[in-house]
């Protein structure tokens, strides 16, 4: 269930450049690399001669020429030359993806072209290039469908069992008070907790010594971006309200997630983590580092083995997860996957689902 009119992160603004790199997106081939100006390009991945992949060849200036016979392609995916011979078929030319770049993230248009409105980029990861701030960042193919990873990042009381040595404890899936939050096509969950016990990184890094307050909030945004405020401060001190959106109090950061699919049960993770540099001394940030490169794999190992028990469950649909029910903490994922279902749906062109009168549990 793809959503296609839409901008996804394809890259890195870093790891585009004039060596052409191929990624699979929606399940469509696609090279990426940069003009001679500067500029992101992306083009379907396909010569439609003898179907190389494009980005097997060669930049020639901005023309990237095919490895196999020699077919030369603008930017714009339009052939500018056939070796051997004058004339140009009309049908030698591929797909360009509409692209823009906003905050080291290079984002890909995936549907139609004339529906591209770069207004509609998102723009909410402003930390990753804010120089107050530290971002430790990184990229992942995962081996499970991107609904999945949406799952984890809105409900967070996974911390308390799957990252335990680092960001969770027990507090966090038993103490927490939960609100849900609805608001057009964006869904958001936040968790307080009043007085709990510092877990290990908030102790060591952030200097607590006694209980805190803690609050978390995860926001989703279509079509599979999520951003997650996390704040911590003396117990009795802690952000309430709309200040939770945006304080990180005594310690804290953000953290983006951008999820790309690339199949039905494979996805392309974008992640960072951004604290401001105040709150991680010189002495520390090294350490701090390697603590949040282990958060990622601690949660891949997860993703990749529901997709496994998924893909050998036969009563499961479009291979994503078939839960036999639900449970309190699952009211943001289940919001965020009817907001996924409705866009979908919108444009497939079909009309909206019926409205049963469900609750959230």
């Amino acid at each position: 269930m793809f959503l296609r009119n839409h901008w996804y992160v394809a890259a890195w603004s870093e790891d585009i450049g004039r060596e052409p790199i191929s990624r699979v997106m929606l399940g469509e081939l696609v090279m990426l690399y940069r003009t001679e100006d500067g500029w992101p390009v992306a083009l379907e991945d396909r010569c439609p001669h003898r179907n190389l992949p494009l980005s097997e060849g060669n930049l020639v200036g901005d023309v990237v020429q095919c490895l196999y016979h020699g077919l030369e392609f603008g930017a714009d995916g339009v052939c500018v030359h056939v070796p051997g011979q004058d004339n140009v078929p009309d049908w030698a030319r591929v797909k360009r993806y509409p692209v823009a770049e906003r905050n080291r993230w290079v984002f890909v248009w995936m549907g139609d072209p004339e529906a591209a409105d770069e207004a509609a980029v998102p723009d909410y990861s402003t930390r990753l290039v804010d120089p107050e701030w530290i971002t430790i960042s990184g990229y992942q193919v995962v081996r499970c469908g991107y609904r999945l990873i949406l799952d984890n990042l809105l409900d967070l009381s996974h911390l308390a069992y799957v990252h335990a040595r680092t960001t969770g404890n027990a507090a966090l899936a038993e103490d927490a008070v939960l609100t849900t939050e609805a608001e057009g096509d964006r869904v958001r969950i936040t968790r307080w907790m009043e007085d709990i016990e510092p877990a290990p990184a908030f102790r060591r890094f952030g200097g607590f010594t006694g209980n805190i307050d803690r609050w978390q909030v995860s926001q989703f945004l279509p079509p599979s971006y999520i951003n997650i405020n996390n704040g911590a401060d003396d117990a009795g001190s802690g952000a309430r309200g709309p200040e939770q959106l945006t304080s990180r109090g005594k310690w804290g950061f953000v953290v983006y997630h951008a999820m790309t699919p690339e199949s039905a049960t494979t996805t392309h993770q974008f992640w960072a983590v951004s604290i401001p540099e105040r709150m991680v001394p010189d002495a520390e940030r090294e350490t701090f580092h390697a603590q949040m490169d282990t958060v990622i794999p601690e949660d891949t190992v997860v993703y990749e083995a529901q997709q496994a028990a998924i893909d050998r469950d036969p009563d499961a649909h479009d291979q994503d997860a078939n839960p036999k029910g639900a449970l309190a903490i699952d009211q943001a994922l289940l919001e965020m996957r009817r907001v996924i279902r409705r866009l979908h749906r919108a444009e497939q062109g079909v009309a909206p689902e019926p409205n049963t009168g469900r609750t959230l549990p």
